[in-house]
Parts: structure tokens; C-alpha cells; sequence
């Protein structure tokens, strides 16, 4: 990272306020699984053949009352079977319902009076496995690490969708930031079944743009496609897009289903969704 970059990210940093005074993450680092409170007992649904998915970083607005009319409005609007939230505020003693969802979260800091941020994922079927991975670098000042939650769901030929739900580590050299991919690539190589890797990538420079695309190609991998309308409306630092939604070869986006949703201005970033479609095999 050059120096003037340094400068320019210190400066990005301190203009975030700090706010919530954050701490190290929770002793606990694990994901904890909330179901649904209408989920049925026996042999839920799997996810459908043709699903949706919405990602969106929520800058902590989770509890706040323009954003639960927002996210009320996104469910009447559009319904998705998926949602990917960064920057999501909880109180473990409190845990949000977040009807009509399952949903998966993982904290990545402490706030105070016992508030937690992290990642959350939600899902309109019950939540198979989910697993909570901490950047070992952290934030300078705030010293905090980043949180990816890797959340797996039943489709119906028995096979899984994994999720993959990241905040990438911000204000960290190049090399950090490829250390937090490289351990997300292992998991999702992994996997036998189709993947999205979606969220705040704080892709804020071509180097960070080129260690994605790298990741995607060694993967198989393909970056959901916006118009230019819709991408100059996804959230930007430094001339470069923070968030994207991948997919692999089993999924299909729908023609003309990926948008923008700039409707949604309770957060500083704006919900990016996508229709796929579901195949067993790579068209």
C-alpha cells in the first residue's frame, strides 16, 4: 500500500467516527442460528429452484426504526429468499426476530452496553450449518478483525448452497487482504455444490479489485453484472466499488433481475439484488 493510500485510508477511517466505541470481538466465536419463529418441524421446504438474493451493508442500523420500515418495505417489494447483511447491530440477551427468516450471525466487535456488529445472513429455509471466520489482522485503531459467515442451506435435489457472507478487512496492507481471501477460497474449494460469495468487499483500489478477480477465476466464479445506471449507484471509496455478489456455475442469474435498490437509503450503501436460477450441473 503507498503511502499515499496510508493517508488516504487514515483520513477514510477517522471519518467513520469510531462510533459505538468498538472493542475486541465477544469471547464467543462462534455463529449462533436463530429459526425462523413460524419454522414447521418436520421436513422444511428446501430453497426453490429459482430464488432471490439481496446483500446489503446496513451500517448499524439494524435496531433503528427508518431501517425496520425499510426492511419491511424490501420484503413486501421484493421478498427474497436470501439476504446478506453486513454491519448488522444485535443484542445476544435481545435477538431480533427478523421475520419471516432464518438467519445465521457472527460478530466481529463488542459495542457498548453489550451490543454486538457483525455479519448476519438470513434465509428463507432452516439454516443447515453455519460457521463464523475472524481475520486474523485487525483494524488498526479499532483493532478489530473483519467477520465472514459461511452459511449452508438444502436445495432440492439434496444438494447445499454455501453462502458466503464477507466484510472484507479494510485499512490492512494488500497482503492482509489476501490472507483473509485465500482462507474464504480453501472453504469455498471445498464445497461440493453451488456458492455465492457476496457482500462489503472494501474493494477500494485495482490491487484489491485484482486479488477478487483472481480468487474468481481459480474458482469458477462469475461477478453478477449490473447496468451502468444501477452501478453507479453501488457504494464507492476511492473511485472503486466496496460490494459485489459472485456465483458459480450452477447458478444463473435471470435476465434482468439484477438491480440496485437505491430506493434504500437508511444505510451509506445500497442493497444490490439478484434472481438465479438453480441446475445440478454447469451450463
Amino acid at each position: 500500500m503507498t503511502r499515499t493510500a496510508l493517508s488516504l485510508t487514515s483520513a477514510g477511517l477517522l471519518a467513520l467516527g469510531l462510533s459505538g466505541c468498538p472493542s475486541a470481538p465477544p469471547a464467543t466465536t462462534q455463529a449462533w442460528v436463530m429459526p425462523a419463529a413460524t419454522a414447521a418441524t418436520d421436513d422444511p421446504a428446501p430453497l426453490p429452484q429459482r430464488f432471490s438474493l439481496i446483500s446489503w451493508n446496513v451500517h448499524k442500523q439494524l435496531g433503528e426504526p427508518g431501517w425496520q420500515r425499510e426492511f419491511a418495505e424490501m420484503q413486501q417489494a421484493y421478498t427474497p429468499d436470501l439476504l446478506t447483511l453486513q454491519e448488522a447491530n444485535v443484542h445476544p440477551e435481545d435477538a431480533p426476530e427478523m421475520a419471516p427468516y432464518h438467519y445465521a450471525f457472527g460478530a466481529n466487535l463488542q459495542q457498548s452496553g453489550g451490543g454486538q456488529s457483525g455479519v448476519m445472513s438470513l434465509t428463507s429455509t432452516p439454516i443447515l450449518s453455519a460457521r463464523l471466520k475472524l481475520t486474523t489482522p485487525a483494524e488498526p485503531i479499532t483493532h478489530t478483525p473483519k467477520a465472514t459467515l459461511l452459511t449452508q442451506v438444502a436445495l432440492g435435489d439434496k444438494q447445499s448452497l454455501m453462502l458466503v457472507n464477507i466484510h472484507g478487512i479494510n485499512f490492512v496492507t494488500n497482503s492482509d487482504y489476501r490472507q483473509q481471501l485465500d482462507r474464504l477460497e480453501a472453504q469455498i474449494a471445498n464445497h461440493q455444490g453451488p456458492v455465492i460469495f457476496a457482500g462489503d468487499f472494501n474493494t477500494w483500489s485495482s490491487q484489491r479489485q485484482t486479488l477478487l478477480s483472481a480468487l474468481a477465476r481459480r474458482q469458477g466464479l462469475s461477478k453478477v453484472a449490473f447496468s451502468d445506471q444501477d452501478r453507479e449507484e453501488i457504494k464507492q471509496f476511492l473511485g472503486q466499488p466496496l460490494d459485489h455478489i459472485l456465483y458459480s456455475c450452477q447458478l444463473t442469474p435471470v435476465p434482468g433481475s439484477s438491480q440496485v435498490l437505491s430506493e434504500f437509503t437508511s444505510s451509506d450503501h445500497t442493497p444490490l439484488m439478484v434472481e438465479f436460477e438453480y441446475s445440478p450441473s454447469c451450463g
